[in-house]
């Protein structure tokens, strides 16, 4: 990214950040970033969990499923196909994600 903050904001803001229970600027960028990922994963999870319910199996089963169709246009379930398969690949992503930023 490239971006830095200048000591000016960190001298004048970081007082309040303490008082938000922060130990300093990087720790409350950190737990807002936490938040915003896990907020978007939730999301993630919903929209799986309702592909789930729909077709009554997970993802691994609806992907062998879709593939098993020949001959034949499904263009619904192929469009859920995409649609869950971006949900499974995005929560894997924010996933691997977060873990990295709870250790950095």
């Amino acid at each position: 990214m490239g971006t830095s903050i200048d000591s000016g904001f960190i001298e004048k803001y970081e007082p309040i950040i303490t008082q938000l229970g922060f130990k300093d600027l990087k720790s409350f960028v950190k737990n807002q970033a936490l938040f915003m990922m896990m907020a978007k994963m939730e999301k993630y999870e919903a929209e799986i969990k309702r592909f789930e319910v729909k077709y009554r199996m997970d993802f691994e089963s609806f992907q062998e499923k879709i593939k098993g169709v020949k001959n034949k246009e499904v263009f619904k379930e192929e469009d859920d196909y995409l649609d869950w398969r971006f949900a499974k690949e995005s929560l894997d992503r924010l996933n691997r994600q977060k873990r990295e930023l709870e250790y950095a």
